[in-house]
């Protein structure tokens, strides 16, 4: 729940439930659920009771007018302790005017501590004053006059009212205290736990522990903060697993590249030591010394751009300058660029459509690049066979997808799904007659996504190997 629902929903109960318990206490509701304050029951039975209180006396003693020697009889006396001996009513006995019996106590029992307290304080400065409610005279013809008083203690029912008054403001107090404290409670503690696991997440992120994840599920004002948070952390994390991915990469890069120079540049230099020795006599042999030499210089310059390349292609930022292009058009412009290259090794490169004029959005530069490496890969790894490559082009709901087959070594099952990794190559024993970092594909991954499309590699009825690039069709508005 918001913090400022809760406010608002604390401010109408700190109006409303004080008001309630007012007017409970002044309505004596709790009369007979407070009863360990005496004066709440009491007060308000003789206060609101003074007809019912008299009549109920008058109803007692009428029956007896006649023989009002009763009333100084033992048995009255009990019935008058009975019914009639409060804190404030008293009943009186005068035979021939002199008081013989009553009901009236300096003593009042049964008061809490609170209200004793309060009664002795406030009973100093208070006059005693009384009143009869109701007053009975009878003459008899042997003992004189009997009178019988129900005497009501005015000065007893006036602190009563004001022990009543101060024992209410003291529990109404309370009440507001620990309803305020209830309500405090409820607002401040959701706050104090998210702080909490705010603070522990942030803490631990701080200290390099960016495992610790941030489970908030309490939809409150801090959902969004911790949402943030947790965002923030698998960010982190990913990039901190990506960094240390680069760096590994990056050590491995170093590693393939140092390895794979090693062995041209101890070639070259041993031709060109030949050469200056003077061991290559013939013209023909020294030409075979420099087209060596010319070879293994084409293969460290194509080490080294693989490293500009992986460079380039580093972090996801791949900046592309789209165009609308007609994918035939395109792709026939990659076999006449790509052409020669697989007719120089004896192979063949052909294209087949299954599309008419199909536009996309794309770089056409990057996605030539995807092109080259995938045929480069071809050439590199074709098998004693000729090479055949084929390109089919088709159209489908989701858009273009085009496949790119060669009948070459193939890759095993259980590397498809690694092909396209930085610097892996299936060739394990890095055989320098087949040159490459292992990284073409991986580029050839990040340039199609970066399209917002997705390349998948799979075996085909040739042994070989089929790279499947999905892109999305351009659609004319």
């Amino acid at each position: 729940m918001k913090i400022r629902t809760k406010f608002i929903i604390s401010l109408i109960l700190l109006v409303l439930l004080p008001a309630i318990f007012t007017l409970f206490i002044t309505n004596n509701f709790f009369s007979e659920n407070l009863d360990f304050v005496h004066f709440f029951d009491t007060y308000y039975d003789i206060f609101n009771n003074f007809s019912e209180i008299s009549s109920e006396f008058e109803t007692y003693v009428t029956p007896y007018s006649n023989s009002p020697d009763y009333f100084l009889t033992d048995d009255f006396k009990q019935y008058a302790y009975e019914n009639f001996n409060t804190a404030f009513l008293s009943v009186e006995v005068y035979d021939n005017n002199i008081l013989t019996f009553t009901t009236y106590s300096d003593e009042i029992n049964h008061l809490n501590w609170i209200e004793r307290q309060l009664f002795k304080r406030l009973s100093s400065d208070q006059p005693m004053v009384k009143y009869s409610l109701m007053h009975q005279h009878y003459e008899t013809l042997t003992s004189g006059t009997i009178d019988i008083k129900l005497i009501i203690d005015s000065s007893r029912l006036e602190l009563a009212y004001k022990v009543f008054e101060k024992v209410f403001f003291i529990l109404y107090g309370a009440f507001n205290l620990l309803l305020l404290a209830i309500l405090l409670s409820w607002i401040s503690n959701p706050i104090k736990r998210a702080i909490k696991r705010l603070t522990y997440t942030t803490n631990e992120i701080r200290r390099g522990n960016l495992s610790a994840r941030l489970s908030y599920e309490d939809e409150d004002d801090f959902f969004d903060l911790a949402k943030s948070v947790e965002s923030m952390r698998e960010s982190l994390e990913l990039s901190v697993e990506k960094q240390h991915r680069l760096e590994i990469e990056k050590k491995e890069l170093i590693a393939n590249i140092s390895h794979d120079l090693r062995t041209p540049i101890t070639s070259i230099r041993g031709y060109v030591q030949g050469l200056k020795d003077g061991v290559a006599r013939t013209e023909e042999t020294q030409r075979e010394y420099l087209e060596t030499i010319e070879s293994k210089t084409y293969m460290i310059e194509s080490l080294l751009n693989d490293l500009l390349d992986i460079t380039r292609y580093d972090t996801n930022t791949i900046k592309l300058n789209k165009q609308v292009v007609n994918l035939k058009d395109f792709l026939m412009d990659c076999v006449d660029e790509l052409e020669s290259d697989v007719t120089k090794i004896g192979g063949k490169l052909s294209l087949h459509f299954i599309i008419k004029d199909t536009q996309i959005e794309v770089d056409p530069e990057k996605l030539m690049r995807v092109f080259i490496n995938i045929i480069e890969n071809s050439i590199k790894y074709r098998s004693d066979q000729p090479l055949e490559v084929v390109i089919l082009a088709n159209q489908d709901d989701d858009g273009v997808f085009i496949n790119v087959s060669d009948n070459g070594i193939g890759v095993k099952e259980e590397d498809l799904s690694k092909i396209f990794d930085r610097f892996f190559r299936s060739d394990k024993s890095r055989n320098l007659d087949i040159m490459g970092s292992g990284i073409g594909l991986s580029i050839c991954r990040e340039i199609i996504v970066a399209h917002g499309g997705k390349i998948n590699a799979f075996g085909n009825d040739s042994n070989g190997l089929t790279l499947s690039i999905r892109l999305k069709a351009h659609e004319n508005k």
